[in-house]
């Protein structure tokens, strides 16, 4: 099957990119002379910039009215696209290759729950020839600059090779899916005063605030690289850590593409769609009620979230610490 053109129509947000990644390294390593263009929303173009294994990357916030929609179909015409993957459910496939619908409109079974998953059910069923092309491996890119950039700040933390490194991501787009500042300071102080570890909160430069103000409950000393890595560069980061203690968000997602140890918090979303897929995990919820409502605003008292203990998160985070290093896993999680 010839494919000297591949096209990908991707989510809008980081989260939903890493999770889409495995498409994009599939059809690389399925087609690996092939040109690819990538259509994705503006905060995701941030995770492929600069990849190699793209040709084109396309911002589709820039195409959102109609007249810019009907410019990119002209475009996406023109080019020709010899097998399209859209995890996004456009119409763009459908309009520019109709013999081919059936595979378009049809959406994962019930039985594929986990949003991953979810993606790699779509490039089973619209790009049969890279069903093969899936493997353990790590997904994502990362360039020369962004390890050199990592290495500077580590050499300015000054961080003790032989204490395990913990990453925090206390941080997340939606309010709702955040669990308490003091929460996260009090999971930090006992990880650094009695589990020996290292410390770096991670996060956007939004929830800068939110990190000043765990600092600011702390009585051990930790590190921040908020706002100052970009997301590559916190994988990076993730990569060489013990383990990973986080939100629904982002970091969850990304901790998850490079296997790392994670204990992930949720409340009011949904474990079983967004849920860690690292070997190594522990997810963290309370089985109310009202969770998982998926809901933007919580109808009561933010329950879910303020009801995990830190006892519990520590818990949970010394059981995989006394696992020790995941060497097979780390091996199967270099570039792509």
């Amino acid at each position: 099957m010839s494919a000297e053109r591949l096209l990908v129509i991707g989510p809008s947000n980081i989260g939903d990119a890493i999770l889409m990644s495995d498409v994009v390294a599939a059809l690389h390593r399925r087609y690996p002379n092939a040109h690819l263009t990538l259509a994705v929303g503006a905060r995701a173009r941030a995770l492929f910039e600069g990849d190699p294994r793209i040709g084109t990357l396309v911002d589709l916030s820039a195409f959102r009215f109609p007249a810019g929609q009907w410019r990119l179909l002209r475009a996406l015409w023109r080019y020709r696209p010899t097998v399209i993957v859209d995890v996004r459910h456009t119409l763009y496939p459908l309009l520019l290759t109709p013999w081919r619908a059936w595979r378009y409109l049809g959406r994962a079974p019930r039985g594929v729950r986990h949003m991953r998953d979810r993606q790699r059910w779509a490039l089973w069923r619209q790009a049969p020839g890279a069903r093969a092309a899936l493997d353990g491996r790590c997904p994502l890119w990362f360039s020369a600059k962004d390890e050199a950039q990592l290495e500077q700040m580590r050499q300015r933390w000054k961080l003790e090779a032989r204490k395990p490194l913990v990453i925090m991501c206390p941080g997340a787009r939606s309010h709702i899916k955040r669990w308490t500042a003091s929460g996260f300071a009090r999971v930090a102080d006992r990880l650094i005063g009695e589990a020996g570890a290292e410390v770096v909160f991670s996060g956007e430069v939004a929830e800068e605030e939110v990190v000043q103000e765990i600092l600011g409950l702390m009585e051990q000393r930790a590190h921040s690289c908020t706002g100052l890595a970009t997301i590559r560069q916190a994988g990076l980061l993730m990569r060489q850590a013990t383990l990973v203690i986080t939100n629904d968000s982002a970091s969850l997602h990304l901790a998850s593409a490079l296997g790392v140890p994670t204990v992930a918090l949720f409340g009011p979303t949904d474990a079983a769609k967004y849920g860690p897929t690292a070997p190594a995990h522990q997810v963290i919820r309370h089985a109310l009620f009202c969770a998982p409502c998926e809901a933007s605003l919580c109808r009561f008292n933010h329950e879910c979230m303020r009801f995990i203990t830190p006892d519990e998160v520590y818990d949970a985070a010394q059981e995989l610490l006394e696992q020790g290093p995941e060497d097979d896993i780390r091996g199967a999680a270099g570039q792509p």
